[in-house]
């Protein structure tokens, strides 16, 4: 009897049991369709049955944000970012507009690069990378089912980077991987070509009249002006012999070319080379062919020209010691003193990098000197689509649709400026004419808030800044003013000749390498530099040039010069046909 009452019971249990987990099934489908995943009959999704989404590009995106759930997105914090990334104004606009709620995976930019690199090789992903996927990482992991092609969803749902591509195509090109597809999206900062060209070579005009010299216009007045520098005694005033003629940053590897100007003196020589801390230094593009600039006789004579600069002793001699960083040559830091002390020298951003106004004030950009054989400057191998997988979609991520409706919306002219620079109301605001300015006081500053200190704290911490986005040179002054700390620069540089420079030289452009092409530059790019950079040193020092030049080019070729030159006309030859 016993037995038969216990088999009742255990029969009741598993029928309810049963029952109850059809139920919780029956919830889980109903929960499952209004999260937009609606199963068809092969089992794939077909998000186009949500109701709960436009997927026509109308705001908002999301209609119901609580009924859709939250997509992973990891960015990197840059170290002046106080705040969390949900309380920044910016991403608050962006998910009231859009109606997509990221679950933010906030990580440090100290030790971000070994994180994602470990979260790529274990397949631990968020749905999207806001920012910390270098372009060699998106064609590293192409095929290694990371990161989903994107050409697909940008063709369907992104009209407004399709308009972008049109109007530029050479970024649609640059994005394109040799496998043909494109993997996430890109960031772009048109600012009338400012990364183009290095920061401001400027010249010291106080001094200029205490000499009695006028602002030169050839290389040789330029020369007669150190010469009068390094003769006329205290000219600061201080009562120390601690003026120098002219500092240049031999060897330095800043990214913008700024403080080695040594290269831009070669095309007064005849042939432009070109640096920047990049995998192409030394390389430009001539009729098509890529061309190591660095053993034309131009560079020879470069040399030898700034040997007599050395033995006049118009050079300071920190010129030729390490700086205090790779990128930062020694007298950056004199720069910083009270009183003038340099005559004649190159930065990238003057208004900063010369804290001391009643110095700043002392100096004036230099016209683009001509020499016996061109002019001075030189063209960046650099680009403004300065990441082409900026923001990238994961294999994780289930509503790929969505997101790239979402990175769409930040192509939007205003919505790309705000999220770069700065939110409404904060950094900027807006005119009675309808144009974003930026939000500074009576004397053109900006307008501190929260208890920040700088232009760049503001920005950090009103948006998320530097994701997925296309601010273009049109933009200017019909939608926003141009950058607040990037004024003085570009007029200094258009004064260096800029305009005239962009024009004359075709720069080495971004291009998507394979992972081999990647392996074999990173090989022996190095070794090329620290050759120029070697022999270089020694010819202004030792004026032996001409005797050891043919010892110079056999120990590049040794280096593989040639390889490399032949792998980037390879990449080059494929990218003039995306």
């Amino acid at each position: 009897m016993k037995k038969k009452v216990l088999s009742i019971i255990l029969v009741t249990i598993i029928v309810v049991s049963v029952i109850g987990g059809c139920n919780s099934k029956d919830k889980e489908s109903t929960s499952t369709q209004n999260n937009s995943q609606i199963n068809d009959a092969d089992g794939t999704f077909d998000i186009t049955q949500d109701d709960n989404i436009n997927l026509d590009g109308t705001m908002p995106i999301i209609k119901d944000p609580s009924k859709f759930p939250q997509m992973k997105m990891l960015v990197v914090n840059p170290p002046d970012r106080t705040k969390k990334i949900h309380d920044l104004l910016q991403v608050q606009r962006l998910e009231k507009e859009t109606g997509v709620i990221f679950e933010w995976q906030e990580i440090p930019t100290e030790g971000s690069s070994e994180k994602i690199n470990l979260m790529l090789a274990s397949g631990d992903l968020p749905d999207a990378f806001w920012n910390g996927i270098t372009n060699e990482m998106a064609v590293q992991y192409m095929n290694q089912d990371v990161f989903i092609p994107t050409e697909e969803l940008t063709e369907k749902y992104m009209t407004r980077l399709k308009s972008v591509y049109e109007k530029r195509p050479q970024y649609k090109a640059s994005a394109t991987a040799p496998n043909g597809h494109t993997y996430g999206f890109p960031y772009i900062e048109e600012m009338y070509g400012l990364v183009l060209t290095p920061g401001p070579f400027l010249i010291n005009t106080t001094w200029l009249e205490k000499v009695g010299k006028r602002m030169p216009i050839t290389v040789d007045e330029w020369v007669d002006c150190l010469r009068a520098f390094r003769d006329a005694g205290d000219l600061n005033g201080n009562g120390i012999a601690d003026e120098k003629s002219y500092a240049v940053g031999l060897g330095s590897k800043d990214l913008f070319g700024s403080y080695n100007t040594f290269l831009q003196f070669t095309g007064a020589f005849g042939c432009a080379s070109t640096t920047g801390g990049m995998p192409q230094d030394y390389f430009r593009i001539i009729d098509d062919k890529v061309v190591f600039t660095a053993t034309d006789e131009a560079y020879k004579e470069t040399a030898n020209f700034f040997n007599m600069l050395n033995n006049e002793k118009l050079i300071d001699p920190d010129s030729f010691s390490p700086g205090t960083t790779p990128s930062d040559p020694l007298y950056l830091n004199t720069l910083k003193n009270d009183v003038a002390q340099i005559g004649s020298f190159g930065v990238w951003a003057p208004i900063n990098q010369i804290p001391v106004r009643e110095v700043y004030e002392q100096y004036a950009p230099l016209p683009r000197l001509v020499g016996k054989k061109g002019k001075m400057g030189h063209k960046l191998n650099f680009s403004e689509m300065q990441n082409t997988s900026m923001i990238t979609i994961t294999t994780e991520c289930k509503y790929p649709e969505v997101m790239a409706l979402f990175v769409d919306y930040l192509f939007e002219p205003e919505i790309s400026i705000t999220t770069n620079w700065g939110a409404v109301d904060y950094v900027y605001k807006r005119g009675d004419d309808g144009i974003l300015h930026f939000d500074l006081d009576e004397n053109g500053l900006m307008i501190m808030k929260d208890g920040y200190t700088t232009f760049g704290e503001l920005r950090s911490n009103s948006t998320p800044a530097r994701g997925a986005m296309a601010v273009l040179n049109e933009y200017y002054d019909t939608v926003a003013d141009y950058t607040y700390d990037a004024i003085d620069l570009l007029a200094a540089q258009k004064v260096n000749g800029k305009d005239e420079i962009l024009a004359e030289y075709t720069s080495v452009p971004r291009m998507l390498l394979t992972v081999d092409e990647q392996s074999k530059i990173s090989q022996i790019q190095p070794q090329i530099f620290d050759i120029v950079t070697k022999y270089t040193l020694q010819w202004i020092l030792d004026g032996n040039a001409e005797t050891t030049w043919n010892e110079y080019l056999s120990d590049l070729e040794k280096a593989g010069l040639s390889e490399i030159t032949q792998t980037f006309q390879g990449a080059y030859d494929r990218y003039l046909e995306n």
